[in-house]
């Protein structure tokens, strides 16, 4: 009876190290980018089995799981950028929320997006409907407004209290990302509005890698300060992330316990929304909101100008 139960033991132990070194060394391809996806959640339940084992004196299988922990949460790359604190605060705030297209709370999800007090507002998942409820409840607060419902769950729309330069839709793997250009503390800013394909099948994540490296591109080719904020669709260890963010040379933000998707309450699981800068920017402040109705948590950002870098 002992020698079966350790050669279980073994075996449970093989079968931890198994799924932690496929996860952290399997080739970049869509299997593998969804497994990854859940790199946190896994490292967690890992070190509670861990425990567990530790507690039932099953201490192969506990050193397995406390190492397959440890090797999953090493794959999850740099820390984002550092807060800054700025001598005159922040001269930029951007709310984020993906409303989720069915979700039909309009005025909680609306009242939501004008207590962030933000002066630009990111939507994703704008149908007609939503835009005609956003356009009416937020048009006296936002005056300057670029709406492209869709039905298909990729409408965006972008509402400001500061006036855009300039504005524009630009298509990138069949949906619409908005650009627009505003003058902050009288300099020029471009914000890039963006919702990414959710890579729910092996197309779907080759057309979300396609459009993150056409934005890389199109981010890339200027010196103006750039904000990028939307759902990406990836996580921040996600390989194509990482292409985008070396490629744009934008800076990510996103802690690993900002998590915005599936939302539960107060809770999520991964972190799929972002707030990315270019090296001009920083955030002073960043943290995640409820979004009535919606399954992804909503973004409060306060950015500011590097001192001393223009």
């Amino acid at each position: 009876m002992k020698h079966r139960r350790k050669m279980r033991e073994l075996w449970l132990a093989m079968g931890l190290l198994t799924v932690a070194v496929v996860a952290a060394f399997a080739p970049d391809d869509y299997l593998p980018m969804l497994f990854r996806a859940f790199l946190l959640p896994t490292a967690a339940a890992m070190a509670c089995c861990a425990l567990l084992a530790v507690v039932r004196k099953a201490y192969w299988a506990g050193l397995a799981a406390g190492f397959s922990a440890a090797l999953l949460l090493s794959q999850m790359g740099a820390a984002p950028a550092p807060e800054i604190r700025p001598a005159n605060g922040s001269a930029l705030r951007v709310f984020h929320m993906n409303v989720l297209q069915p979700n039909r709370s309009f005025d909680q999800a609306i009242a939501q997006a004008l207590q962030s007090n933000a002066d630009v507002l990111s939507v994703q998942e704008v149908d007609p409907r939503w835009a005609d409820a956003l356009a009416r409840k937020l048009g006296s607060r936002y005056p300057y407004v670029h709406l492209e419902p869709r039905s298909n769950c990729y409408g965006i729309a972008l509402f400001s209290r500061l006036p855009f330069t300039a504005v524009r839709t630009v298509i990138m793997g069949g949906s619409p990302f908005i650009e627009a250009l505003l003058e902050v503390d009288h300099r020029p800013v471009r914000l890039w509005a963006v919702h990414a394909t959710s890579p729910t099948s092996y197309g779907h994540y080759r057309r979300r890698n396609e459009q993150l490296a056409e934005l890389a591109e199109q981010v890339g080719c200027g010196d103006t300060a750039t904000i990028v904020v939307g759902d990406l669709n990836a996580v921040p260890w996600d390989r194509a992330y990482r292409r985008f963010c070396a490629s744009s040379g934008l800076r990510s933000t996103t802690p690993a316990g900002q998590r915005t998707w599936p939302a539960m309450g107060p809770l999520a699981l991964i972190p799929l929304d972002h707030v990315l800068l270019s090296p001009g920017l920083a955030h002073v402040s960043l943290r995640t909101v409820p979004i009535p109705g919606s399954d992804h948590r909503g973004l409060l950002a306060e950015l500011a100008f590097v001192p001393h870098v223009h």
